[in-house]
């Protein structure tokens, strides 16, 4: 009450807003700094007991124990609802007036870094939005906010929890706005921003930097067929993708009790983590390699070696894209806690690759490698996510890949129109909230509503 007093008394409703978001903000940044710090730390430790010693049949326990413990601490303490993937945090915004659970402001990061940091094979940006969106509705029910600024701060939150972990505001602002804020004013913006842009000067003074950093060199229009190409291939795989992910989800979907289905979900994942160790985690460190155009060095821990000559490291990053997904499923079927925008980015980068090394080798012509790299991660995200604006604008912010942002938004869209022509829904499907009369934020043709991290 006393805050409440304070605010209304000398700040009035706007500086209160303003002074509001750049404490979710700076909030959200030191989330993001400890789930990215908790994930490295256990993974470090991971890698030191399967990889370095002769203990590598460990790989299939491992991620077994990060998924049991998440699961115990759902039905422990959370009343069996964790409230993962951005399809419930939609919920909160559109039937809960911006109410997020509070717990959702630990819980988040605390089972995100027991799955991921274990091997759990998918993102840590969904989990991250949730949390920095419970961070901005719980402070605004403290501060004392009505309904419209609740939501906002909801919002700021999210997009503060993007902007941290990718170092990323401009991407953070546009998730916001494509997925949360799609019919409000622009005016609403400004908190938005200023969330973001806290975030953002934290976690690059104590964070680790972008997941992705380069330049990347400017594009030849000679080029432009082969980018329109891998925006077919991206939106055909986008299906895969999909149709991957819900046929596992529906198989997960059976198990009445959570351990037998968090047991086997998860020795599957290790049986895949053994053969292909890329698939351990997020795998941005492969995704770094292609960039730096190191994509050999992705054979290094495979327990078995197939000489295959020059299409050798061909057939082994066409195996990591299909895959992928298979591993984020199980992860996350089994009762792990993570996103989708991480394995889209890794399945995605695997996709470009693949096109342009494999046109390269065939010496129809020459194309840029890691340009097409690049440019596949951005038609992935948007033709499995159905975020087209997300896809563009991360891309270009964390790799540094202004320079093709013509591809990018050529790739982008008509990789989304195609996915969507050949499957109506994103990965997440279309949650059936959306078409509830009294809604006041409308996501009709959510195309892009169907988001999840």
């Amino acid at each position: 009450m006393r805050i409440r007093y304070f605010r209304r008394r000398f700040m009035g409703e706007r500086t209160s807003l303003v002074i509001t978001s750049v404490l979710i903000g700076l909030a959200s940044s030191l989330c993001a700094v400890a789930l990215k710090s908790g994930v490295h730390l256990t993974t470090a430790f991971a890698n030191r007991v399967l990889f370095t010693s002769d203990h590598t049949y460990l790989v299939f326990l491992i991620p077994c124990i990060g998924v049991l413990l998440s699961v115990w601490i759902t039905r422990r303490f959370l009343n069996r609802d964790l409230g993962r993937g951005l399809p419930n945090l939609l919920k909160d915004v559109q039937l809960h007036e911006g109410n997020v659970a509070p717990h959702k402001m630990w819980s988040q990061v605390v089972t995100s870094i027991l799955t991921m940091g274990t091997g759990g094979s998918a993102g840590l940006e969904a989990p991250l939005a949730i949390t920095g969106a419970a961070i901005g509705s719980n402070t605004a029910r403290w501060f004392g906010f009505g309904k419209a600024e609740r939501i906002l701060l909801l919002a700021s939150g999210a997009a503060a929890g993007v902007a941290a972990i990718f170092n990323a505001p401009i991407a953070g602002t546009v998730f916001a706005l494509e997925i949360l804020l799609v019919n409000n004013a622009m005016t609403l913006l400004v908190p938005v921003l200023i969330a973001s842009a806290s975030a953002t000067l934290l976690s690059s003074l104590i964070n680790f930097g972008q997941p992705f950093v380069l330049i990347t060199d400017s594009w030849s229009a000679a080029a432009l067929p082969y980018y329109v190409v891998l925006a077919f291939l991206g939106a055909v795989c986008s299906v895969y993708v999909i149709r991957i992910y819900h046929g596992i989800a529906r198989y997960f979907a059976r198990f009445k009790a959570p351990y037998p289905k968090a047991i086997i979900g998860s020795l599957a994942l290790g049986a895949l983590i053994f053969v292909f160790p890329p698939l351990f985690g997020e795998g941005y460190d492969s995704v770094r390699l292609l960039l730096a155009n190191e994509a050999g060095a992705l054979a290094t821990y495979a327990p078995v070696q197939l000489e295959l000559g020059v299409w050798n490291i061909v057939f082994l990053a066409l195996g990591l894209m299909l895959l992928k997904v298979v591993a984020t499923s199980l992860t996350l079927g089994a009762g792990g806690n993570g996103g989708m925008f991480g394995p889209s980015l890794f399945i995605g980068a695997m996709l470009g690759f693949v096109f342009a090394h494999t046109v390269n080798l065939s010496g129809i012509t020459h194309l840029n490698e890691v340009n097409f790299t690049v440019v596949g991660m951005a038609a992935m995200l948007s033709g499995t996510i159905h975020v087209p604006l997300i896809a563009i604008f991360l891309i270009a912010e964390i790799t540094g890949g202004y320079a093709l942002f013509v591809p990018l938004m050529i790739v982008s869209s008509l990789s989304y129109l195609v996915s969507k022509y050949l499957h109506h829904d994103s990965v997440y499907g279309t949650p059936p909230l959306l078409a509830a009369p009294h809604v006041t934020t409308d996501r009709h043709s959510l195309g892009h509503s169907d988001t999840a991290g």
